[in-house]
């Protein structure tokens, strides 16, 4: 039986009667806003499992950057994300030359910019890690690995450079104003002392900085990834199951949380709460057999001992409380969040929930499969795929936002 957290329409009368409002969607899904001290509350029913929004997606994508054996400019390895300028230009982080490659409408290459090293800005090895806007008509470029973030101007001219902060390592969005939403380290970081054994969480930190670098705000510490360490042996390794930190810039506002539960929590600039999105979940417990299922697909390639060996090594990983919620979360150039589905083992269809901008739940949308989102415009996708022979590209979507 699904478990609706409003409980149905008579959840939505009792928030009624305690100064809420029930808003009945188009799609027939029912929201419930109330505030709380302060803080708006919206509450969401699931949609059914085989509803489907009335947007669409392309059958074909409008643009595909990507060879083999062509000009070196086309062939892409390692892509971190792109974006499309206002243009029409793509521009990629293409991470396996450490470079930003400009394509023109078409598709044609133009120039590419950057470049390895630690010079005024290059990337540091796996670098670029990210692309997108800067206020006016600028680009900022990401840097994971060196704790750094550079500006260009629309032609590619280097601007500026700037580090992180301590402990910040990632940039997690930029907001409006050109402030920086950034996020230490999710990765599993040992101090010294006893060694776990088990499932195992660090915490990231949160913060603000100017766009000049300088620290804004801190936003606190919350829960990380999920591992699993084996003290015996000092070895740790990703849980094929587990929860991961979430986080977004949504407009002036920025999301924090995890993907334990089914909820967003939108931030202000200075920490305050300011708005909490839920929308109704049940939470499956993984089993053994899941897990063992899980193993035996990733380890098929391998040759008979080394598979025994590999499967041996993960028999007695311990099980997470229940599976991840939800994958991954996206905020669309018109200020919609996206929700990917969590894919239980087997499944293969991406599944997204689209909420409106104020966290009211539209309806399931399917997205090409095998494609890697890096950016929702008003009426495309931008995302990163790979042919049958491992050939990677950079693909173009159309998106018709109009019901049928």
């Amino acid at each position: 039986m699904r478990n609706f957290l409003l409980g149905g329409l008579f959840a939505a009368a009792g928030f009624l009667a305690a100064g809420g409002s029930a808003l009945a969607m188009d799609s027939g899904l029912q929201s419930v806003v109330r505030d709380s001290a302060g803080v708006t509350i919206v509450e969401n029913e699931e949609p059914a499992a085989d509803s489907r929004l009335g947007w669409r997606v392309g059958a074909e994508p409008t643009l595909s950057i990507g060879a083999v054996e062509a000009d070196p400019a086309y062939e892409l390895f390692r892509v971190a994300d792109a974006t499309r300028l206002p243009d029409g230009r793509i521009l990629v982080a293409n991470a396996g030359s450490g470079e930003l490659r400009a394509f023109d409408a078409s598709g044609t290459h133009l120039q590419s910019w950057g470049g390895q090293g630690d010079g005024p800005g290059e990337f540091s090895l796996g670098g670029p890690s990210g692309v997108g806007g800067w206020p006016g008509d600028s680009i900022s470029a990401s840097d994971t690995g060196a704790r750094r973030f550079s500006v260009f101007d629309a032609n590619g001219e280097h601007g500026r450079t700037s580090r992180l902060p301590d402990p910040y390592q990632r940039l997690a969005g930029v907001l409006p104003d050109g402030k920086l939403f950034v996020v230490s380290s999710s990765g599993f970081r040992f101090a010294g002392g006893e060694f776990p054994d088990g499932l195992s969480r660090r915490t990231v930190e949160y913060g603000i900085v100017e766009p000049d670098g300088g620290l804004h705000s801190t936003l606190g510490t919350h829960p990380g990834s999920e591992w699993s360490a084996n003290a015996e042996d000092m070895s740790v390794r990703p849980h094929p199951f587990g929860r991961d930190p979430i986080y977004a810039a949504w407009g002036d506002l920025v999301l924090i949380g995890t993907n334990d539960r089914y909820e967003f929590r939108a931030h202000a600039v200075d920490g305050n709460l300011t708005r909490i999105v839920r929308r109704g979940h049940e939470a499956r417990r993984p089993t053994r057999a899941d897990l063992n299922a899980y193993f035996a697909r990733r380890y098929e390639s391998m040759s008979g001992a080394d598979r025994s060996a590999a499967l041996a090594e993960v028999a007695d990983m311990p099980l997470t409380d229940a599976f991840p919620a939800f994958n991954s979360i996206r905020v669309d150039e018109l200020e919609h969040l996206w929700v990917e589905e969590y894919r239980q083992p087997g499944e293969t269809d991406r599944v997204w929930t689209v909420f409106d901008p104020e966290g009211r739940v539209l309806g399931f949308l399917e997205t090409p499969p095998g494609l890697r989102i890096f950016e929702i415009g008003p009426d495309y996708l931008l995302g990163g795929a790979y042919d049958e022979l491992g050939i990677e590209y950079v693909q173009l979507w159309p998106l018709d936002r109009s019901d049928p």
